[in-house]
């Protein structure tokens, strides 16, 4: 079995070293183009050490059992652009000076994106390169295509794309060598899109190479030079870190393309991150990206040394390998050993490969790039998005990769600015009729709260606040000052992660909006980091009542209503008045509280505790009782508390169950107790106090009914 496996994770290897062999010939070929064609050999030189070893580090150390690594697209073509944007220096270096150049930025560009790999793995950094903007991702994708595409028209026909040069390419031998490249490039497109086998892209590059054979045989008149790459006999192939011309290249002279070796850095980091998460998804696996990210700077920076270019795990070659049956590392391996192999004597076939052939796989691959992310990708972002995609393709086309990349990022803030402004900060907004505090109250005193509770707004706050969404919130409590005129306004910033300090200035603004037109401002939940904030723009003022809890500041606003419209908000009824007007009758009164016994607390206690018999109804004359609820091991809760002139505990009174409930006292406190004993005898002896009784509470739990009701609906909202 095990020597089953074996065979057929060589076997996968072997077929995906085929596509593995002609994509470095591409890269290669792409690469060293322009003034570095006659150093041809090297460019494929260093595109299969790229190949061998990093693929066989990443082999090896890779969290996926198989994996293909080489040189890709995105890198590739960026690693171009950087090369295009040398082509001046290139051009005025005598002799073998550009190949030294070209040498020492491709070392360059490899080792340092190596590096920064290892730095982000093993600052365990991974992670960010998923918080990318996707439509900024799908912009370099896209300009990265166009760099290929508009790279391997230049390597087939010699001529760089741009406005000036677009004559010499429609006319004469050039024409025809685009028309051939565009013409095989679609064949390809075609070929892999209606055939799905792994087979398919080498047999049809091996049959096109061939053919062409075939013509110039029959066809001798034809310029065998001009449709094929010039090899010179004096390119190097050694390593070039033993060659002593290497330490006489002006490496100061490398800063000039310090933002494009930057941009191929950044893109190797995302591709491998996008490139894991869809072999995880795929694969139904799970791998640790920071690891992967310091197996791959390690690989880099060993093909960097060694003469190799930026590579990584490639998606389609490693899905290829799986398709093929490769099951295990020896998969990997194979294509990483092919690749060295060819080294040694595969160099001269570069030199057989019709320019076309290559060309035409690198303008399909740039191609399809663009389709994706520029034409399909429209149906699955939002116009904003997707027009930065074109924009960042049009820039990177017009003004460079740096340019590009630049304006991609600040795009993808501008997007991101816009999306978060558009958030609802505003998590809950009710009136303090619609959610009243935890202080159960008189009768009197929740009909005065329910009429009047509009005038106590309170507005909870959620998530970080920026500027553009403080400025929303401004205008928001604008049009609610205006529209409604309340007497306080609550703001609840326990959910607020945090503010910037544009937003604190907004907030300082609406401060003053309140102030001046005689609005109580309230804040609830302010972090140490938020009144920082706020102190650096200016600080809230001593009119801002600040308060610990919500619940705290509700009841504050509670007893406002109360102060203005003449409730017992700072004082309590005696217990006869108070009966009185709940039982309706002074008689009736008079007969319940003969028949109440005294429970008084000079001092904060329990009157009972959760699971004790229900044996008693308790009336709190004066003062306030706190129902807690405990739990082992943790402290009480308090869930609501009982003033002055209420009744407690008649649920489980009048069900006959254990008390659900903790009740303590909060301090003095004046509370009477009806027994069931008692109540008995009031029911044989005095009915109509006990029918007065039992309406009185029916109608406070309707109370505390619509109450609950108008919250839960306000929640709702």
């Amino acid at each position: 079995m095990q020597r089953k496996k074996l065979f057929a994770d060589i076997a996968a290897g072997l077929v995906t070293s085929t596509v593995s062999l002609a994509y470095c010939f591409s890269f290669g070929a792409l690469i060293f183009a322009g003034p570095l064609q006659p150093f041809l050999g090297q460019g494929v030189a260093a595109a299969l050490i790229c190949s061998g070893v990093i693929g066989l580090i990443v082999s090896l150390k890779s969290g996926f059992a198989v994996s293909v690594s080489g040189p890709e697209g995105n890198t590739a073509a960026l690693t171009a652009a950087m090369m295009t944007a040398l082509a001046p220096l290139l051009a005025a270096q005598p002799g073998k000076g550009p190949l030294y150049l070209a040498l020492a930025a491709l070392a360059i560009v490899t080792v340092f994106t190596g590096l920064s790999l290892y730095l982000l793995g093993h600052n365990r950094l991974g992670r960010l390169a998923r918080f990318i903007p996707y439509p900024v991702l799908a912009g370099f994708q896209a300009a990265s295509g166009w760099i290929m595409a508009t790279g391997a028209i230049r390597m087939s026909t010699g001529v760089p794309v741009h406005l000036a040069t677009l004559p010499a390419l429609l006319t004469g031998e050039t024409a025809a060598m685009l028309a051939v490249t565009a013409a095989w490039a679609f064949v390809l497109w075609l070929l892999t899109m209606r055939i799905k086998h792994v087979l398919t892209l080498p047999i049809a590059l091996a049959v096109a190479a061939l053919v062409t054979d075939l013509v110039f045989q029959a066809m001798p008149s034809l310029p065998e030079s001009d449709w094929l790459f010039p090899v010179s006999k004096g390119m190097q192939v050694a390593l070039p870190i033993l060659d002593p011309g290497m330490w006489h290249v002006h490496w100061a002279s490398l800063l000039s393309v310090s933002g494009e070796i930057a941009a191929v850095a950044m893109m190797a980091a995302l591709t491998i991150a996008l490139t894991a998460t869809s072999i995880e998804e795929t694969w139904r696996i799970d791998v640790d990206l920071d690891r992967e990210l310091k197996v791959h700077g390690l690989a880099n920076v060993a093909s960097g040394l060694l003469g190799g270019m930026v590579g990584h795990i490639v998606l389609n070659r490693t899905f290829m390998a799986r398709e093929a049956g490769g099951t295990g590392r020896v998969t990997g391996l194979m294509v990483s050993l092919v690749g060295l192999a060819a080294l040694g004597g595969g160099l001269a076939l570069i030199g057989y490969v019709p320019r076309f052939v290559l060309g035409g796989l690198l303008l399909e691959l740039g191609a399809r790039l663009v389709w994706r992310w520029c034409i399909t990708g429209r149906k699955r972002l939002a116009l904003l998005e997707w027009l930065l995609v074109l924009a960042i393709l049009a820039v990177t086309a017009w003004f460079g990769v740096l340019i590009g990349f630049l304006i991609g990022i600040l795009g993808g803030c501008v997007i991101f600015v816009l999306s978060v402004s558009r958030v609802d900060i505003v998590k809950h907004h009710f009136t303090v009729d619609e959610r009243p505090s935890s202080l159960v109250r008189s009768s009197e005193e929740m009909e005065l709260i329910a009429a009047h509770g509009g005038e106590v707004e309170i507005v909870q706050l959620a998530t970080f606040v920026f500027f553009g969404q403080a400025y929303r919130l401004q205008e928001r409590i604008r049009a609610l000052v205006e529209a409604k005129a309340p007497r306080m306004v609550i703001f609840d910033f326990s959910a607020v992660s945090g503010i910037d300090s544009s937003a604190g200035s907004s907030l300082l603004r609406i401060e003053e909006m309140l102030s001046h037109r005689d609005i109580a401002h309230a804040v609830v939940g302010l972090s140490l980091d938020i009144s920082h904030v706020m102190a650096d723009a200016g600080g809230l003022g001593p009119c801002v009542i600040r308060h610990n809890s919500l619940d705290e500041a509700l009841e504050r606003g509670e007893d406002g209503i109360l102060a203005r419209y003449g409730g017992h908000a700072t004082g309590q009824r005696p217990l006869a008045d108070w009966l009185t007007e709940a039982l309706g009758s002074a008689d009736l009164a008079g007969t319940l509280t003969a028949a109440l016994e005294p429970a008084n607390h000079a001092e904060a206690g329990y009157l009972c505790r959760a699971g004790d018999p229900t044996d008693t109804l308790m009336f709190i004359e004066s003062g306030r009782v706190s129902v807690e609820v405990e739990h082992d091991g943790h402290s009480p809760i308090r869930q609501r508390v009982f003033g002055s002139n209420t009744i407690v505990g008649e649920v489980g009174f009048f069900l006959g169950i254990p008390r659900t409930a903790s009740l303590r006292t909060d301090g003095p406190a004046t509370v009477w107790t009806l027994s069931h004993a008692m109540y008995q005898r009031l029911s044989r002896d005095a009915p109509a106090v006990t029918a007065a009784l039992l309406t009185c509470t029916v109608r406070i739990q309707a109370e505390r009914l619509a109450f609950s009701s108008r919250q839960v609906a306000a929640l709702q909202r």
